[in-house]
């Protein structure tokens, strides 16, 4: 995947809106960055290129969500070990004070607050 069909797909969301989307850590109208939406996906290829081209795993976005707490809230198990394992905070709190593993339990994601224990 290159990196400027990414942005040219991500240009078309909501967020990204009348913004020439350019920089793997540019912010949308909402707050996030493309990390973010990659990793509400829980699109590996897409967060590969995204890291690879510099973007932040620990950047926080909308609410103050990090990458981390986008792939808790949409229960993706193989997202949020792929995040842990380049160096995601778990400890990051979001604008509700909520770490990713406070989210998984609100959420009842049991396996999450496994992963998230270790």
């Amino acid at each position: 995947m290159l990196v400027s069909e990414l942005f040219e797909e991500y240009s078309q969301l909501p967020e990204y809106v009348g913004i020439r989307l350019l920089d793997v850590n540019q912010v949308s109208l909402f707050g996030d960055r493309p990390i973010n939406i990659a990793a509400t996906r829980g699109s590996i290829p897409e967060m590969e290129v995204l890291v690879s081209l510099g973007a932040d795993v620990n950047s926080a976005g909308e609410h103050g969500y990090t990458p981390l707490h986008n792939a808790v809230e949409q229960g993706i198990v193989v997202a949020v070990k792929w995040l842990l394992e380049r160096g995601a905070n778990k400890e990051a709190v979001n604008d509700a004070g909520m770490t990713p593993k406070g989210l998984a339990v609100v959420l009842g994601e049991k396996e999450l607050v496994e992963v998230l224990n270790t």
